[in-house]
Formats: structure tokens, sequence, C-alpha cells
């Protein structure tokens, strides 16, 4: 009897001991990172196939949303990669599946959002230092449209592969875009230019080609090009034949929303005076035609 009371005992008290002491191991969380090079040019057109193929289960980025590593486990992502995954879900079919698979396997994991088309760093704080924030702050609020649910930024965090080597010509595009963004922001809202000054970091991304930056500038010139023509006036040839007169001149607004503009016309010779027209309200996608007095 003292010897069975002596092993209730002994297990009353390893019992308890050997349950409290977990493995080291099991408390270890593992990122896993969602960020890859640009897949498309800024006209939406994408380079060729590998990136739908990689989404499949078995592709790189497949595997990572399909077979993912145990729990605890944390994701670092780029939400320009999401974007680039739901353009191409319009008419791929493994590209949606892709997507609600990492929306379930990710449901109770943390999320950390890498800046927008993940720019090299020290590049990007030399050009541009006030937009990384900016970059941080659009792939958060990207990624918490498409989760549902909070994403926290982390700038500790590491998802890069280390300097990006990025051409002059790439470095030259985004500086001279940027620029002129600025300036369509004097009169143009923000949230109609922010996809665009969004993805302009695609120029200063990790892990491309000098070839696929050089394509990607040319491309982003093209962009800016179109987003310019989006507010334009549309003049003609006129013949005057009286000291006054009033010139048609039809303003294009392409925009989504209203814009406020004042017009300041120059004639190319000296005798001619334009008159004043003071402040116009331009409508989303309207064509106004307005009287310039000669």
């Amino acid at each position: 009897m003292k010897i069975l009371r002596g092993l209730i005992a002994a297990l009353f008290v390893f019992v308890p001991l050997f349950i409290l002491m977990p493995s080291s191991s099991a408390a270890t969380t593992q990122n896993i990172i969602l960020v890859e090079p640009p897949h498309r040019d800024y006209q939406n057109v994408f380079f060729g196939d590998a990136f739908a193929l990689s989404l499949r289960p078995t592709g790189t980025l497949g595997l990572k949303v399909f077979a993912p590593v145990q729990e605890p486990r944390t994701w670092l992502i780029d939400a320009a990669l999401i974007d680039e995954v739901q353009t191409l879900s319009a008419k791929n079919s493994d590209a949606q599946k892709w997507l609600d698979q990492l929306k379930l396997v990710s449901i109770t994991d943390s999320i950390i959002a890498v800046p927008y088309a993940h720019p090299d760093l020290t590049l990007t704080k030399r050009l541009a230092p006030t937009e990384l924030n900016y970059y941080f702050e659009f792939s958060k609020n990207k990624l918490q449209e498409f989760f549902g649910r909070d994403v926290i930024i982390d700038k500790t965090a590491n998802w890069s592969n280390g300097k990006a080597k990025i051409s002059s010509e790439a470095a030259s595009a985004y500086t001279y875009n940027r620029r002129a963004l600025v300036f369509m922001n004097t009169v143009i809202p923000s949230i109609q230019l922010d996809d665009f000054r969004s993805r302009l970091a695609y120029l200063l991304s990790s892990g491309m080609s000098v070839y696929r930056q050089s394509e990607l500038a040319t491309s982003a010139n093209l962009a800016l090009v179109a987003e310019k023509r989006k507010l334009r006036i549309i003049g003609g040839n006129y013949r005057l034949t009286s000291s006054r007169e009033k010139v048609p001149v039809t303003l294009v607004n392409d925009f989504d929303v209203p814009l406020k503009i004042s017009l300041h016309l120059m004639p190319q010779t000296s005798r001619i005076e334009l008159g004043d027209i003071g402040e116009i309200t331009l409508e989303a996608h309207s064509k106004t035609q307005v009287l310039i007095p000669v």
C-alpha cells in the first residue's frame, strides 16, 4: 500500500511539470514573404505567362499559400503583388483561387505591410524621402481593404533580399514622373493620382533586369502622357474678322471628379490681347466649351 501511494504521489508531482514545459521550437514564428518584382507595365500588360503559372498550387507563389509553413507565422506582403493578382483574376481562375486561399490560410495570422512595390529603401530615401511613408501607408490601406481586418506596419521587418541595382534610366524616369505628379496635384485631387503615384515605385523595385527597368521607364513616361491628357484643351484655327470677338475653346475633363481650373492663355503675337475668363468648374468626364474674349 505504501508503495502504491508513493507511485500515485510521484505521478501528481511529475505529470504537471511535463505538461508545462513545451519545446522552445513550438514558439518560433516563421515569416512568409509575398514580394515579387513587377509583372506588368503601366498599361497593365503582363510580361508573359510566368506570373500566372506561379500562382498554381505547385508554383512558387502557390506553394506559399496552398502549402504554407506551420503556425505560428507572420505574412509580409506587398500590396502591389495583390493588385497584380487581382487584375489577372479577371481572366485567370488560378489567380482568383490563389487570392481566396491566401485569405483563408492567413485568417488567424499577423500581416505586415511591405511598402508598395517594395522600392529600394536607400534609393527611395535619397530620391524622395517623404514618399517612403506614403508607400507604407498605401500598401497597408490596400491590404486592410483586401483582408477586411487590421494590418500593421513594422519598418524593422526584414523583407528585402539586399540592395537593389537600379539603372540611371529608371531612377531618372522616377524623378521626372514624380515631379510631374506634384505639379498636377495643384489642380487634380490626390485620390485621382494615387494609382499612378503608388506604381511609380515599380521603377525602384528590386529583382528586375536592366532591360525590364528600361521597359518600365518607357511605359511610365507613356502613362504620364495619358494621365496629363485627361485634362486638356481642344482648340482650332479661327479667322478674326473684327477687333473684338469671342473664340470658342473646348476643355476636356476625363477624371472621375469635377475640377476647378483657372485658364491662362498667351497669344503668340503682341497684336492680340486675350480677355480673362476667371475660374471654371469642369464636371467629371465632360467637355465644356468656353468663349475667350479676343
